[in-house]
């Protein structure tokens, strides 16, 4: 088997499971802003699952990754319009399921371990172009859950950690 049908073959099965393991999570918490993280995690793992395919099945670059700017806005974006929405008093603090967020954080750097191996073994620029991309979508992916997870549970490290890194609109 080719090294393509390899990295093929893993990132769709990776993407399903991620699939499966979100709603899952999302079915279990009582949190509306893990519901909506978890969901909204799902809905994107199926869009990664659907670019692989379309990548390695002949789309050109400029085809297949336009898709994803129609597919949905970034997952901050998403959560923070929530987030706004809602109002802060919505979320409940605390007592939260710590676990699945753990769980999530743990299935996305592996994903991006994973994917920034196929990214140094891959030969055409469309298939190093979809790693690039799927990077970026993993860290964004753990980025969400670190920021959910510590604004919930209430860690003290979530408001001095440098503002790049966390969401800074959590804390109105």
């Amino acid at each position: 088997m080719e090294k393509k049908n390899d990295a093929l073959k893993f990132v769709l099965d990776f993407e399903k499971k991620g699939v499966n393991m979100y709603l899952e999570l999302a079915a279990k918490t009582d949190n509306p802003l893990g519901k909506k993280l978890f969901y909204s995690l799902a809905s994107e793992e199926i869009a990664h699952a659907r670019k692989a395919d379309e990548t390695y099945n002949g789309l050109s670059a400029k085809e297949s990754f336009v898709l994803k700017a129609v597919d949905a806005p970034p997952i901050e974006q998403v959560l923070k319009d929530y987030f706004k929405k809602m109002g802060e008093t919505k979320f409940k603090k605390g007592g939260e399921n710590t676990e699945a967020y753990e769980l999530a954080m743990d299935m996305e750097k592996k994903g991006y371990e994973t994917y920034n191996a196929f990214l140094k073994n891959a030969k055409s620029e469309q298939e190093k172009a979809f790693f690039k991309w799927i990077l970026r979508e993993e860290s964004e992916h753990l980025s969400a859950i670190a920021n959910v997870y510590a604004y919930l549970t209430g860690t003290g490290d979530w408001l001095e950690e440098d503002e790049s890194k966390t969401w800074n609109w959590m804390n109105l």
